[in-house]
């Protein structure tokens, strides 16, 4: 096992009922609110107004923020640091799913950041003397209403530049982890079976790259790492149909909100040396089509699948078939995948998504400006070069 250091200071408060408390959890980091959550919130149904009365009776003045939206971006968070100056704001609270949660993160670190904010966010590898981490926050009390990126456990944001067209990252662990997370899963009751979809795709993926890129020197066949990677990834998998299948189980709900937590906290990557190449690429599709995160890494997990078959280092994807589809054939494993997938609705080309052969050009150079080292490869194990980066989008087509 590789060195490291393990670092999360997240309170997490998990129940169906939970959410009630977020007045009382508030309170205990400021008096004046900013509620960042989405521009549309009609399908929460009678939760802003609960979770209103749970702030007043705590004594916590708010302000709303509906400013997100799917893919959040720098003028959206500059509009919420705005509001949140404006209105003196001491505390965050960030409510829905990975968008709402991340632009929170961007907003709370942004009210008090000395900088233009595009400065926060690590746009490209190459000018990586550019960024300016922040370095403060007003506190967070995250509450997740979709099962999916654990933004609610872990410091990282992503956000979109849309002068730019970049989506990127800011990874900060001295002040981007909230103070404490409420994971209500009656909260996700309300999901469309979509999105609820999509979220399962987006956690396995969250567990699937660093199974599929660790240090094979260092793990061997179904190690410690292996075996707690593969248990979430096997409980996303066998459950997610399941609950679209069973949409008012509370259970189902709670056991895939904290498999979704766990798939990115932390835990699972504990002296791993692990890299998210089909994050970086699924993210080009994302800001370039307006895509659905958890759509573009169905495309990218099935491509990746499909080019490595013929390429002698895949070890690693071999034994994720063999565990996960049983059979280390990635050409049928692939399509058993990309079946399940489509039972799910989730789109599994990127066709599906807008993209023409014409645009994989342009995806690859999207790629190589926010995510390649300055050895022109995308970090992977082994590196990907910009040719095979094209080859994988073709690939997805």
């Amino acid at each position: 096992m590789n060195n490291f250091e393990f670092y999360n200071p997240v309170k997490i408060i998990y129940g169906p009922g939970e959410a009630a408390r977020a007045g009382a959890v508030v309170a205990q980091h400021g008096k004046k609110a900013l509620i960042v959550t989405y521009s549309d919130v009609s399908f929460f149904g009678d939760l802003f107004d609960r979770l209103h009365s749970s702030l007043a009776q705590s004594g916590v003045a708010y302000v709303d923020c509906q400013v997100a939206t799917a893919n959040p971006k720098i003028s959206e968070a500059e509009r919420g640091i705005a509001l949140g100056k404006e209105h003196q704001a001491d505390v965050v609270l960030g409510v829905g799913g990975g968008s709402a949660m991340d632009l929170a993160k961007v907003i709370a670190a942004g009210i008090i950041y000395p900088h233009d904010i595009r400065r926060m966010i690590k746009f490209t590898h190459r000018d990586a003397a550019y960024q300016i981490p922040p370095k403060a926050a007003l506190p967070l009390v995250l509450i997740p209403t979709l099962p999916a990126t654990a933004s609610e456990m872990n410091p990282t944001a992503v956000i979109t530049d849309e002068v730019t067209n970049r989506k990127s990252y800011v990874w900060e662990p001295a002040c981007l982890y909230a103070k404490a997370s409420i994971l209500d899963p009656t909260l996700t009751l309300t999901l469309p079976r979509y999105q609820t979809a999509c979220g399962a795709v987006d956690a396995i993926s969250h567990v699937a790259e660093p199974f599929l890129f660790s240090d094979e020197a260092t793990f061997g066949n179904l190690a410690l790492h292996d075996r707690l990677q593969m248990a979430v990834i096997k409980t996303l998998y066998e459950n997610a149909p399941k609950v679209l299948q069973n949409p008012a189980d509370v259970a189902l709900r709670g056991l895939m909100q904290f498999s979704a937590t766990i798939a990115l906290n932390g835990w699972l990557t504990c002296g791993v040396q692990g890299w998210t190449p089909m994050h970086q690429m699924g993210h080009v599709l994302s800001s370039h089509f307006g895509a659905t995160h958890g759509a573009t890494l169905a495309c990218m997990m099935l491509a990746w699948m499909r080019h490595f078959a013929a390429r002698k280092q895949n070890a690693r994807f071999r034994l994720f078939a063999g565990q996960l589809f049983g059979t280390e054939d990635l050409l049928a494993a692939a399509d058993a995948f990309e079946a399940y997938m489509q039972g799910l609705g989730v789109q599994t080309r990127i066709s599906q998504l807008g993209c023409t052969a014409a645009d994989v050009g342009a995806l690859a150079q999207g790629a190589v400006d926010v995510s390649f080292s300055a050895d022109d490869t995308l970090a992977s194990i082994p590196p990907i070069t910009r040719e095979e980066v094209e080859a994988i989008y073709a690939l997805a087509l």
